[in-house]
């Protein structure tokens, strides 16, 4: 399962997105549309982690890096060859 699929399934039945999930392609802007809260966010981080085994650090957690799931995608890649 790639990275963008698996943020999908993850935001729609952990953070119970309420749209349909074709809706959130891989630009879709998260934090400006509420799918993603502060909290959302912090469960997000701990999913990344464990899913793919990356830490992410405090400095990390900027929109530039949360914001779509292309954006946490490119993260999860940068960390993983990091």
């Amino acid at each position: 399962m790639d990275a963008v699929h698996a943020l999908r399934s993850f935001i729609v039945q952990e953070l119970n997105y309420k749209g349909t999930p074709d809706r959130l392609t891989h630009d879709y802007p998260l934090l400006e549309n509420n799918v993603v809260d502060s909290l959302g966010l912090f469960m997000l981080v701990s999913f990344i982690e464990e899913q793919f085994g990356v830490e992410v650090g405090h400095e990390e957690l900027v929109p530039e890096n949360f914001g779509t799931l292309g954006a946490m995608s490119k993260l999860i890649e940068r960390k993983r060859v990091g």
